[in-house]
């Protein structure tokens, strides 16, 4: 791993300030994940509602109200009051929960239209929201796409520890956690559309900025791995010396020819560094924490990668597999700080 160095006390000091603003948000909004439920896949007719920052904590506010006090109409304004919001929104918030079926308003002579309360269908979808709240895969997805959009919006370096503190900071009405963030943080400095400034001294917060890469997965309109996806730049190669011809892709280093022809079809992916990163993931494996499921995909990942990592394309593909997995471990490097090492080091081999 010899040329990689980070600075440790940098690492420990971001993971401190988004653990900091994580809390921070609980405490404003401490609504639970579910544990051990099965998620549900949207069906789309609800237009991604869990993506929303208020609407659905709004319905699970609603639910919770209503199991306290059944059979009584709540008051739209007393929720945004309690998410600091102006007086104006609880009608929005009403009318909006309405076109989609999940409340219904009694509307006075006095035009009082924030007073509502659950249909049927605003109960299933209220179920469906903690069901989703669980799925950590969407979940992580989220994280990933709200933190660079938030990072686009701020336009400037800031503090990844700040983002908690954002409305957009939570999925299906439920906070993302500190390892969310955190992963997430990961997730975008590996594939380089997030950076933190190179120039800062150790007692300086940790900063993050967007990319112009980052920059150009927002304005494309893409979620982040689906635009990750596009960016293999791999494409069919015609490498000519002497009479030979290499047509597309070929797989190792070399094509060795008759008449002392050789030609170079190296796919740029340096062994060494490959065969260092292996054996890195492998070392640090027992430090990072992951339960036995995850423990058990990450050793298969490591087996894949070290089988089809020369192949760019393919071992893109595992290396961000490996990301999800264990990207918060790796970046908070547990005891040694070679986590964040291997993390530049994939980067610098997949992007």
């Amino acid at each position: 791993m010899a040329g990689f160095k980070i600075n440790q006390r940098g690492i420990d000091e971001m993971m401190r300030q988004i653990q900091k603003g994580v809390e921070r948000s609980a405490r404003r909004h401490p609504i639970r994940i579910p544990i051990g439920t099965d998620p549900l896949t949207s069906s789309g007719a609800h237009g991604d509602i869990e993506h929303d920052p208020y609407l659905p904590k709004a319905l699970l506010w609603l639910h919770e109200q209503e199991v306290e006090q059944r059979g009584h109409f709540q008051d739209m304004a007393a929720f945004t009051e309690r998410e600091n919001l102006s007086p104006e929104e609880a009608r929005d918030f009403a009318l909006q929960l309405e076109q989609y079926g999940f409340v219904q308003i009694t509307r006075s002579f006095g035009g009082d239209d924030t007073m509502v309360h659950l249909t049927d269908e605003g109960r299933v979808e209220v179920r469906r929201l903690k069901q989703l709240a669980g799925d950590r895969v969407r979940r992580a997805d989220y994280a990933t796409n709200a933190l660079l959009r938030w990072l686009y919006d701020q336009d400037a370096s800031v503090e990844p520890g700040k983002f908690a503190d954002a409305p957009a900071a939570s999925f299906a009405g439920t906070p993302l956690t500190a390892g969310e963030i955190s992963s997430a943080v990961a997730e975008l400095v590996s594939y380089e559309l997030a950076q933190s400034p190179t120039h800062r001294n150790d007692n300086d917060p940790y900063l993050l900025q967007i990319t112009d890469g980052g920059s150009a997965c927002i304005r494309s309109g893409r979620a982040v791995r689906n635009y990750m996806e596009t960016q293999n730049t791999a494409g069919t190669t015609n490498n000519y010396h002497g009479s030979t011809v290499v047509h597309g892709e070929v797989s190792g280093g070399v094509v060795l020819t008759g008449d002392h022809n050789t030609v170079n079809a190296g796919n740029s992916i340096d062994a060494r560094a490959l065969a260092g990163l292996v054996q890195g993931l492998r070392d640090v494996a027992p430090q990072l924490g992951l339960d036995p499921v995850d423990a058990a995909d990450f050793e298969a990942e490591i087996v894949a990668l070290e089988r089809d990592g020369s192949d760019p394309e393919q071992g893109g593909r595992i290396w961000r597999r490996i990301m999800r997995l264990a990207g918060p471990a790796l970046t908070t490097a547990v005891a040694t700080g070679a986590g964040q090492q291997l993390v530049e080091l994939g980067a610098g081999l997949y992007n």
